[in-house]
C-alpha cells in the first residue's frame, strides 16, 4: 500500500497480521492514530445523525470557511471547492502557511524542477535548504536522494553523492553533512549573496560556498530542497532566490523541489491554480485572497477536513472555532475535534479510500484502499447535496 503519512507517498508499505513493515516512524504513527468517534456537541452518535446534523449547520452558515485538505485524495478536494464554491466560502489549506509559496514558483514556471526519481537516478549534489528531513521526511534520503544506489549514481553516498545543508542550526541532517559534506549556518540573504560572489570569484561572509559550488560544476543534475527554513528565511520576497537559481543554471543543470509536507498539499494547490489562479487561501464570495487565519475571525461556522489547526495554529484560532459552528472530518481523534459541534470519521487515505494524490514533485500517484470504509468525498457529497 502507499503510506499517505507524509508527501514521500511511500509506495512500498506492507501491513500483515497487524503489523507494519516498511513504513517509517511518522507512518506507523499515522496508520496506527487513535480513531475518531462520530458525536454532536461531544456525546457519540451515528454516522448518519453526524451527517444529518453537519448538514444543517453548513447549509445554514452565512459565513463559512473551510480548513484542512492536504491529506485527503484529489477527488475529495475537488467537491470541497465544489463546496466553497457554492457557499460563496474561504477555502484554505496549510499551505498557506507551509510551502505553498514554494509550490506556486514551480506551477508558474519560475524555477525548474524534476520528478524524485530523476534525483535518485542522477543527482550528484544534494542541497537541504532550511529543511532537515531526518525529521519531516525521514525516508526522503534513503529512498530518494543521498543514500539511493540508482541509475548514474551506483556507488551511492560513499562516492555518487554529496550533500550539503543551508541552515541556522545543526539538524541532525546537517552533521551528515558536516561529515562528509558541507554544511552552511547563517541568514539565507547572507548566503545567496555569498552564491553570487563565489561565482564572481570573490568571497562572501560564507565563503564555504564556494565548495558547494564546486561540487555542482562536477556534475551535469543538482537538486535545491527548500524547506520551511527557507520560506520563512526569504520573507516573501523569491526574487533573489529565483535568480540564484536561474544563475546557477549556467553552469549546471540545478532543479527545485519543496520538500516537507502533507500528503496531498500540492494535490490542492494545483486544483485551486486551475479553478481560481491562486493556490490556496481563496474568497468565493469576492474573488481575493484571504487566509483561514483571517477568515476565520469572522466566519460562523468552520469545516475543518483531514487537519487539526488547534494543534498546529495559533490559540486564537483554537478559541475562535470553540465559538463558532465547527464541523471536523478526520480519520483520528484530534485536538480539534474536541471542540467541534460535530464530528465525522472517514477512513485514512490510502488505506479506507482510494483516488489520486499529488507527492511532492508532481508526479500522481494512485490510492487503492483494502479495506471499505466512509471516504472523505462521500461526506463531501452528501454536504453538497443539502446546500
Amino acid at each position: 500500500m502507499i503510506c499517505t503519512g507524509c508527501s514521500c507517498l511511500c509506495d512500498d508499505i506492507v501491513i500483515r497480521d497487524g503489523k507494519i513493515f516498511h513504513a517509517c516512524r511518522k507512518g506507523v504513527k499515522h496508520l496506527r492514530a487513535e480513531k475518531a468517534t462520530p458525536s454532536i456537541n461531544s456525546k457519540p452518535v451515528s454516522i448518519e445523525e453526524a451527517l444529518k446534523a453537519a448538514g444543517k449547520i453548513v447549509k445554514n452558515a452565512n459565513n463559512l470557511v473551510i480548513f484542512g485538505l492536504d491529506t485527503i485524495p484529489c477527488e475529495a478536494q475537488e467537491k470541497a471547492i465544489e463546496l466553497a464554491e457554492a457557499k460563496n466560502a474561504v477555502i484554505d489549506d496549510c499551505s498557506s502557511f507551509c510551502l505553498g509559496d514554494f509550490v506556486e514558483l514551480i506551477l508558474k514556471k519560475k524555477v525548474p524542477t524534476a520528478t524524485l526519481d530523476e534525483v535518485r537516478d542522477k543527482a550528484y549534489v544534494i542541497l537541504y535548504w532550511g529543511s532537515n528531513p531526518h525529521q519531516s521526511l525521514p525516508r526522503h534520503m534513503s529512498r530518494f536522494t543521498y543514500y539511493p544506489r540508482s541509475g548514474k549514481r551506483q556507488r551511492g553516498y560513499e562516492e555518487d553523492r554529496y550533500l550539503a545543508v543551508v541552515d541556522v542550526r545543526m539538524s541532525e541532517t546537517a552533521k551528515l553533512a558536516k561529515k562528509g559534506g558541507r554544511f552552511v549556518m547563517g541568514n539565507d540573504l547572507d548566503v545567496i549573496d555569498s552564491f553570487f560572489k563565489a561565482m564572481e570569484g570573490k568571497a562572501g561572509k560564507h565563503p564555504e560556498v564556494a565548495a558547494i559550488l564546486k561540487e555542482m560544476q562536477k556534475a551535469d543534475f543538482n537538486v535545491i530542497f527548500g524547506g520551511l527554513g527557507l520560506r520563512y528565511g526569504l520573507k516573501g520576497d523569491y526574487s533573489r532566490f529565483v535568480e540564484l537559481i536561474e544563475k546557477l543554471n549556467e553552469i549546471s543543470r540545478v532543479v527545485f523541489i519543496p520538500a516537507g509536507f502533507h500528503a496531498n498539499m500540492r494535490g490542492f494547490n494545483e486544483l485551486m491554480f486551475k479553478k481560481t489562479g491562486f493556490i490556496n487561501a481563496y474568497d468565493f464570495s469576492s474573488g481575493e485572497r484571504i487566509t483561514f487565519g483571517e477568515a476565520v475571525k469572522h466566519a460562523d461556522t468552520a469545516l475543518v477536513i483531514g487537519s487539526d489547526p488547534v494543534k498546529s495554529l495559533p490559540p486564537y484560532i483554537a478559541a475562535r472555532l470553540a465559538e463558532i459552528n465547527t464541523v471536523v472530518v478526520n480519520p483520528s481523534q484530534s485536538l480539534t475535534a474536541r471542540i467541534a459541534k460535530v464530528v465525522i470519521p472517514t477512513s485514512i487515505s490510502g488505506v479506507g479510500q482510494g483516488g489520486t494524490m499529488v507527492r511532492s514533485d508532481g508526479l500522481t500517484v494512485e490510492l487503492e484502499p483494502f479495506e471499505e470504509s466512509v471516504s472523505d468525498a462521500e461526506v463531501i457529497i452528501s454536504l453538497l447535496e443539502v446546500v
